[in-house]
């Protein structure tokens, strides 16, 4: 994976080796309400329904023409701008995405997430062959491709949830350890995440964020899990941020749940003065 710098934002050791921050997270998740949770799981369901439903079958539709030309190619283009914002926590990211494949053919896609082979690979092939992209941005475009497009088959890779070159994310955070996410290969670090993800459940479980209102409604539990993550490393950033940053810089923060909403690439709730990512 291509090296990338650690956030000048974020407290220098902020993994899974920090005893206090370790100590403290699930009494942090306090912050956070099941109301939020629920309310993130909602807006996730729904922008999977209004974007990514159909997005195989109209992608593979479009792609059979060589290339796509016209009214073909003008509505994958729209499509892909929402695609890649939905998959990317800030506006740049999304516009690199989008702008890098202005000029590139869109079949790449056809191979992700229709091909015969095991996810894992279809997702390292990907990102290999999209070598002119930061490899975790390639990362978030392919596994929020196959995530959102399918949420109970397919999982997130993002930069927040594990980042191998800088060693952080919430994921080792709950496991407790990087031991089960090293991996020598692409393929294997995506099945990594897989498993830590699955395993990262039983810590949701025990928060009391996933109630029953949450997990008894099909729609909503699909993506019960990405909003209790993405919560969690909301609250993980503020605890570390708050030990660095002043109080008036602090005060300019989106709230709790609009941080985890930008996480996800979801629109605020509400209107905020400020729009600073904290993940470079």
């Amino acid at each position: 994976m291509q090296p990338q710098q650690q956030s000048h934002i974020i407290k220098q050791k902020t993994g899974p080796d920090d005893p206090v921050l370790q100590e403290t997270l699930e009494d942090a998740l306090k912050q956070v309400s099941a109301d939020d949770v629920i309310s993130i799981a909602d807006e996730l369901s729904a922008r999977h329904e209004r974007i990514f439903l159909n997005t195989s079958t109209t992608l593979s539709a479009g792609l059979k023409t060589d290339p796509p030309q016209g009214a073909v190619l003008a509505s994958l283009k729209s499509s892909f701008a929402d695609i890649a914002s939905a998959v990317t926590h800030t506006k740049a990211n999304a516009r690199t995405i989008t702008n890098h494949f202005a000029q590139n053919d869109y079949r790449i896609f056809d191979e992700l997430l229709n091909s015969a082979a095991p996810v894992p690979v279809r997702v390292a092939v990907f990102v290999e062959k999209l070598n002119a992209l930061d490899t975790r941005l390639a990362m978030e475009l392919a596994t929020g491709l196959l995530h959102y497009t399918s949420p109970k088959d397919h999982w997130l890779w993002t930069r927040w949830l594990w980042d191998p070159t800088t060693g952080t994310g919430i994921l080792p955070l709950l496991a407790g350890s990087t031991h089960n996410l090293l991996a020598e290969n692409l393929a294997d670090g995506y099945a990594r995440v897989g498993s830590v993800t699955a395993m990262s459940m039983k810590f949701g479980e025990g928060t009391n964020l996933f109630t029953p209102e949450l997990m008894s409604n099909a729609k909503r539990a699909q993506f019960a899990n990405s909003a209790f993550l993405a919560c969690a490393y909301s609250v993980y950033l503020y605890g570390s941020t708050s030990w660095r940053l002043s109080r008036e810089f602090n005060n300019l923060l989106p709230s709790l749940p609009n941080m985890a909403r930008k996480l996800l690439g979801l629109k605020k709730v509400k209107e905020e003065e400020i729009d600073t990512p904290l993940v470079e």
